[in-house]
């Protein structure tokens, strides 16, 4: 009884998150370069600004970098794959949704970015919308 209750938990684990793979990029920055690099996160930022709306978007968590408060998803554009850290401020509401962990590997749908510049110098894009989340 206790392995198929195991077995069925594994299913619905792995049904529940239909999270593309990134296994190969076409894109040569994100190919060579450390996701957490200032030149990763730049390029990232280049690539879904082009067209953000074709970017699928899924949540994998909330980091503390250098006392900044980041959201980081894995974004996949027809190209292109990911992972991008966004700034969040914690009076977004839209961004509060996303206190759970429990939302690991959840869609986001409708999500929108504004861009600011840390005290670094850096520019990053700041979480600004979200219209739903789908797990």
């Amino acid at each position: 009884m206790k392995t198929s209750a195991i077995n069925f938990l594994f299913a619905f684990v792995i049904v529940s998150c239909n999270q593309p793979g990134c296994h190969e990029n076409a894109n040569e920055i994100l190919n060579q370069k450390d996701k957490n690099s200032w030149a990763y996160q730049n390029e990232l930022m280049r690539l879904i600004g082009e067209n953000p709306s074709k970017v699928d978007y899924y949540f994998e968590r909330r980091a503390e970098i250098n006392g900044e408060s980041f959201i980081v998803m894995n974004c996949y554009g027809s190209d292109f794959c990911g992972e991008l850290k966004t700034k969040f401020f914690h009076k977004n509401v839209e961004s509060i949704k996303l206190q759970n962990r429990g939302w690991k590997g959840a869609q986001l749908i409708g999500v929108g970015f504004g861009k600011v510049k840390l005290e670094s110098g850096q520019e990053v894009f700041v979480f600004e919308k979200l219209d739903r989340i789908i797990d």
